[in-house]
């Protein structure tokens, strides 16, 4: 089989082009691929209640027979925002997990850049969904996705994550008890060396982690404060390599947005040896999750 790897620094996106070839064939192949990781053995079941006991309705959705909720293959699932057709999601995946820039994904596809956008922000929060630090996020103010009420106030200075690469593998573990205040007040009062990119500021090794990371302009107080460290031992990381180069191009991103580009650079670097397409399938083809209120 024939396979495309691109190299971006240190991590790798490869994907199987035969494989690809065949599921984009026809609408109908395209949907059975979502369908798998959609449904185990192809068992339909509620989203609402679990209940297996189903009517069949003539426009082809299906209403429980417990709780009467009515719905579709797709429904509460990130993969039924945006209106995409299933193969068009499969081209999407394509060229986002080649990393083409959202503009030119718009020219390819023939749809809006709009639309674009939010079909990227709905992966990158299929992507935090399956992180093990998902519910924190929601603690802290991130939206999990359709369905959920919006935030009532938007995050103005990023959570910030204790980051660690341990066997090739990296951690970026959300840290709820710190704030972007506490970072300044390491750096003031225990002179704990930053540097930044952009508006993003990374420190020195922070107990096991090392580095800590966040943004925002609770880290930007005053024009005399500098971000501007050199040589942090993090630099040797080559998951943070890779991060740095991605992190570069959030300009104007919204601290708000800090999470989701973050999560997605530790997605992409610890599935850089596997076919990311399968990978980001099986995020959006999750139910969205609804957090207590």
């Amino acid at each position: 089989m024939y396979t495309i790897t691109i190299r971006h620094w240190e991590a790798m996106t490869k994907i199987n082009i035969i494989s690809f070839n065949t599921l984009t064939f026809s609408e109908k192949s395209a949907r059975r691929f979502f369908l798998d990781f959609c449904w185990k053995n192809h068992q339909r079941y509620c989203p609402a209640c679990k209940n297996r006991k189903l009517y069949h309705l003539a426009d082809g959705r299906r209403r429980c027979g417990r709780c009467g909720y009515t719905f579709h293959d797709f429904s509460r699932r990130y993969l039924s925002r945006c209106a995409f057709t299933s193969r068009q999601w499969l081209w999407f995946l394509k060229l986002f997990a080649l990393d083409i820039a959202p503009a030119s994904i718009a020219a390819e596809m023939e749809v809006s850049y709009a639309t674009i956008l939010k079909a990227a922000d709905t992966v990158r929060r299929a992507i935090v969904a399956q992180a093990l630090d998902a519910g924190r996020l929601y603690d802290a103010g991130i939206w999990p996705g359709p369905g959920n009420p919006l935030p009532t106030q938007e995050i103005v200075n990023a959570p910030v994550f204790g980051i660690i690469e341990l066997g090739g593998v990296a951690i970026c573990d959300l840290l709820p008890d710190l704030h972007a205040e506490n970072l300044l007040h390491f750096k003031l009062s225990f002179y704990l060396k930053t540097a930044s990119i952009g508006q993003v500021v990374y420190t020195a090794p922070y107990k096991q982690y090392q580095t800590l990371v966040s943004c925002g302009p609770g880290l930007w107080p005053a024009r005399y404060i500098k971000h501007a460290d050199k040589r942090l031992p993090v630099e040797a990381s080559s998951f943070w390599s890779f991060a740095k180069h991605r992190l570069r191009q959030m300009r104007g991103v919204p601290a708000s947005h800090f999470p989701l580009y973050l999560k997605e650079c530790e997605l992409r670097y610890n599935s850089r040896n596997e076919d990311l397409i399968p990978v980001l399938a099986q995020a959006l083809c999750s139910f969205v999750p609804r957090p207590a209120a």
